[in-house]
């Protein structure tokens, strides 16, 4: 057997630091994919442009703080947009929860049948 390698505080903060530094590399590549994408559908008209340049806004305000908050400075001017806004997000996370709920049924259930198995086999 192979001993466990011990993680010292420094290798996860860098590791963590190396994740977080991969992330935001996403989030701008993504950005910049989506915001193509809705310069493209500028210029072909049968292609939808606003959905892509909503997604690039949501990538970019990930990786900047500043865009963030001009996010929600917008969303705070406009009160239909932030309702909107919030009942998205409320769906999300009830079918979030739903999910979770879901799969916790399951687990009880195999964990029922994996009891009656052990039970037919011992008795």
């Amino acid at each position: 057997m192979s001993p466990r390698k011990q993680s010292t505080p420094a290798s996860e903060s860098t590791s963590r630091r190396m994740r977080s530094h991969r992330k935001k590399i996403w989030n701008i590549a993504l950005g910049v994919f989506f915001f193509a994408l809705g310069v493209i559908g500028i210029l072909i008209p049968v292609m939808p442009q606003l959905i892509f340049f909503f997604l690039s806004l949501v990538f970019f305000s990930r990786v900047s703080p500043r865009l963030r908050r001009a996010v929600r400075r917008f969303r705070k001017r406009h009160p239909k947009v932030e309702t909107a806004y919030q009942k998205w997000r409320k769906k999300s996370r009830e079918k979030r929860l739903r999910i979770i709920r879901r799969a916790r049924e399951m687990g009880r259930n195999i964990e029922e049948k994996v009891e009656e198995v052990l039970h037919k086999d011992s008795a």
